[in-house]
């Protein structure tokens, strides 16, 4: 799904334009914006704050720009078409409450070069196009792919808090396949930073299932020679269940 807007009548603002059926972002292109509203149009909301140009050639409206489905839209239009929310915001948008941040991490092919920008996080890697789901209109790494990311290169206390979370919205047979993809995930990649972490915390979700207790602790086991971080963030219940149980389905045959 895209965004569409429609174009604003002789004499009309364009924060006044009504919006088509479509994702809320509303994020544009600089170069889509003056086709819609004109060069002095623009000029003119850009000018008074109607219109906000959040990052180089792209513009959102000025009451959204601190939404995150605006932010990640417009991280995606400055990125290119090929380009992925990925990280913590990729974890985010599949419900995963604790990953959520102002920064926006957004994933490009190695032939794109773009520094990051403050509350934009630009990243560089490979994409598979089968590791891409989309979620409110937006390119966005599959559940296993993203939180694998992040247990190995996310802070600890993040990671473990978004593995819970994910785990406490699927039942004892989801929980596992979760499990086992992220197990794989991280066994196949070439990036080896980080994997020693995360394996084991996966090790301390499958240990914690065999106990009587079932639980995973609040903090995530440190490799040795590594200092341990105290838990700053508390555990929150995610309400993502149907988009952790659709990421699965669709992995399950990758």
């Amino acid at each position: 799904m895209t965004t569409s807007i429609v174009s604003p009548d002789s004499g009309r603002r364009p924060e006044e334009a009504p919006f088509r059926s479509g994702p809320p972002h509303s994020a544009l292109s600089r170069a889509k914006a003056v086709r819609l509203f004109g060069s002095d149009g623009l000029r003119e909301a850009l000018a008074d704050g109607a219109w906000v140009e959040l990052w180089a050639g792209v513009v959102v409206p000025g009451r959204r720009v601190h939404d995150p489905l605006t932010r990640a839209a417009a991280a995606l239009l400055r990125a290119g078409p090929c380009s992925v929310l990925s990280g913590p915001t990729a974890v985010a948008m599949h419900g995963c409450s604790a990953a959520a941040g102002s920064s926006i991490h957004v994933t490009m092919p190695y032939d794109r070069q773009l520094r990051s920008r403050p509350g934009l996080v630009m990243h560089q890697g490979r994409i598979r196009e089968s590791d891409v789901v989309e979620l409110d209109g937006l390119r966005v790494y599959a559940l296993d792919i993203a939180l694998a990311e992040l247990l190995c290169t996310g802070p600890r206390t993040m990671a473990l808090a978004c593995l819970k979370q994910a785990l406490a919205e699927l039942d004892a047979d989801g929980a596992e396949r979760l499990r086992e993809l992220l197990t794989e995930r991280v066994s196949r990649r070439v990036d080896r930073r980080g994997t020693r972490r995360a394996d084991a915390v996966l090790e301390l979700v499958r240990d914690s299932r065999n106990s009587r207790s079932g639980s995973l602790p609040d903090r995530a086991p440190t490799p040795q020679g590594a200092t341990r971080t105290p838990v700053q963030q508390p555990f929150e219940q995610a309400s993502g269940r149907a988009r952790l149980w659709s990421v699965l389905a669709a992995g399950a045959g990758a």
